[in-house]
């Protein structure tokens, strides 16, 4: 059959479901003029293409499925790098388009030439470039095979324009084989449920590959049958509901008091999908004394990448946790168990009259442990929270401060915490999940690195809300010269927006709160023109350097403050 090259994408992103692209076309003859005859993918113009990646990348987040975004050639595929480069830290699945330089101009200095595919080789887990129309096909199998299976990650396809405009005989699309699972050795399954079994103290520990896994049943169901309380890196955040009983909130940065009294007890640590980096570890000082590790992952170089574990098993992880259950709950001394879920309920409840009292407390500047509450209170379940990078939204990592009360309700930053992916972000998140509220919590440092997609989620009708808690600087990099008593150069904002009149400016809904009187009703009518179909963007102005007593203890002691 003779057709273009991009006719031929366009027939693969159909057949393997995809129901938007995100980007900003150079010229729109490529993937554009194609897209626009078939009604059931939709093209999603962002103001950049930064933009393009981050929302393909909370789209994956949200529905497990790849995102796909555009860019044209030479400097619109480079904004893309960041987001691939969070995607691929994130072991979530997104597809990078970009139409290229003429293949018959290459290396002559054509205008936007890049090579494109040695720029995106270190942030994707595959990049290349068609020479062979009849290959489209072939490349696209290959793109959406590698970004899903295995560690999930980015694919980037680089399509020359001479030779995606040249008609050619280019075969049928077909799916080439979707995802691919495999099992642990059943001796080291075994081995796993011995250990666990055997353990005073045992924990889970969940990564971003638990939550690629889609295994939150299976960590539910370990978790209960073996008294094993729940810990999450950032990625694995939502794998189990935070109200669950046996949920300890996140490791590592995060930790919070009744987790980590704990976690430094603990005599083992299942980990489940994690390769158990700097911020998940505490730069790797945080290991129980004497405590053995058991380590799941379905990557094998993710294996004693940093801590040596004592067993590893190879596999995914919703049919390793479902293997291990199976040969635990012969084994589970019962009475031991019940006595650990009454020593951890019993911890948390006292924890958790503490934290009440604490977000209860309404102070001028506005703290944002009082806001968080608030947000989690009035929003409730079927919330998506997208989290950005900064020192301004740090309790919104701090469970229970807030906590994710629904399974996959939490669109984390991989450890590069790309600043400005999760306010773009967010627009993916809620195109991918109509059905939930969406709010990203943000500071106002990163809402100025893609505050223009306000006017795209204006444009997409997309009930959604950017909580924007704002003091006024780049609050965590400040901290830093705080702490070393250094001056305040090149981390304070001299000019303060009005981002309540930019949003309104942009179609959207604004609201500025400096009482922390109003801070629960603005949340309220931002919820009420949320379910109307309209984005509001909520500016509350916050003390500084206000941080959770955890953070602020590792901070002091790495700068011997």
């Amino acid at each position: 059959m003779k057709r273009t090259p991009w006719s031929a994408v366009v027939e693969a992103l159909a057949a393997e479901g995809v129901e938007y692209v995100f980007g900003l076309p150079g010229n729109p003859r490529h993937l554009i003029q194609d897209l626009a005859v078939r009604p059931d993918i939709e093209f999603v113009l962002v103001r950049h293409e930064a933009s393009a990646a981050a929302a393909a990348y909370a789209y994956a987040r949200v529905t497990g499925r790849p995102g796909v975004c555009l860019a044209s050639p030479g400097p619109g595929t480079a904004n893309l790098t960041a987001g691939l480069l969070e995607a691929t830290s994130g072991s979530l699945p997104v597809i990078a388009l970009a139409n290229g330089v003429e293949e018959s101009n290459r290396g002559r200095g054509a205008f936007q030439e890049l090579d494109a595919e040695a720029l995106m080789r270190p942030v994707t887990k595959w990049a290349t470039r068609l020479t062979d129309p009849a290959g489209t096909p072939w490349v696209m199998q290959r793109a959406f095979s590698l970004a899903v299976n295995g560690r999930p990650g980015a694919v980037f396809v680089e399509i020359p324009s001479d030779l995606g405009l040249a008609e050619a005989e280019i075969g049928d699309y077909r799916p080439l084989c979707g995802r691919l699972r495999s099992r642990p050795e059943a001796e080291g399954v075994r081995e796993a449920a011995r250990l666990l079994s055997r353990a005073e103290r045992p924990l889970l520990l969940c990564g971003s590959g638990a939550h690629s896994a889609g295994a939150w049943p299976q960590v539910q169901a370990l978790s209960r049958a073996g008294g094993l309380p729940v810990f999450t890196t950032p990625g694995g955040r939502g794998v189990l509901s935070e109200e669950d009983d046996l949920s300890l909130g996140q490791v590592g940065l995060y930790f919070t008091d009744v987790g980590q009294a704990y976690y430094d007890r603990a005599d083992l640590i299942f980990s489940i999908g994690s390769r158990l980096e700097a911020f998940s570890t505490g730069w790797w000082e945080f290991f129980p004394q004497g405590a053995k590790l058991i380590q799941l992952d379905i990557d094998p170089q993710a294996i004693a990448l940093n801590w040596r574990p004592d067993l590893a098993l190879i596999g995914d992880a919703a049919l390793g946790l479902a293997d291990v259950l199976a040969e635990l709950e012969p084994l589970v001394d019962r009475a031991r168990r019940d006595s650990r879920v009454e020593e951890i309920k019993a911890a948390k409840a006292r924890y958790f009259r503490e934290v009440e009292e604490e977000v209860a407390q309404k102070r001028r500047p506005i703290r944002p442990p009082q806001v968080v509450a608030a947000l989690n209170r009035v929003f409730g379940r079927d919330t998506i929270l997208v989290n950005e990078n900064g020192g301004a939204d740090l309790w919104t990592y701090f469970w229970p401060y807030y906590k994710v009360l629904d399974v996959g309700g939490c669109v984390p930053m991989a450890e590069q915490t790309s600043m400005g992916l999760g306010v773009a972000g967010a627009l993916g998140a809620k195109l991918g999940r109509p059905d939930r509220k969406v709010v990203c919590v943000t500071g106002d440092g990163a809402l100025q690195m893609a505050m223009m997609e306000l006017a795209t989620a204006a444009e997409r009708k997309c009930g959604l809300t950017w909580l924007v808690l704002n003091n006024q600087c780049l609050g965590w990099p400040q901290y830093h010269q705080v702490l070393g008593r250094l001056p305040l150069v090149g981390t304070d904002f001299q000019v303060s927006l009005d981002f309540a009149a930019l949003a309104q400016s942009q179609g959207c809904e604004g609201i500025r709160v400096t009482d922390p009187e109003e801070v629960e009703a603005a949340l309220g009518q931002a919820l009420k023109f949320n379910q109307e179909g309209r984005p509001v963007l909520i500016d509350v102005h916050i003390a500084r350097h206000d941080y959770p007593r955890h953070f602020v203890e590792i901070h002091r002691r790495k700068a011997g403050a």
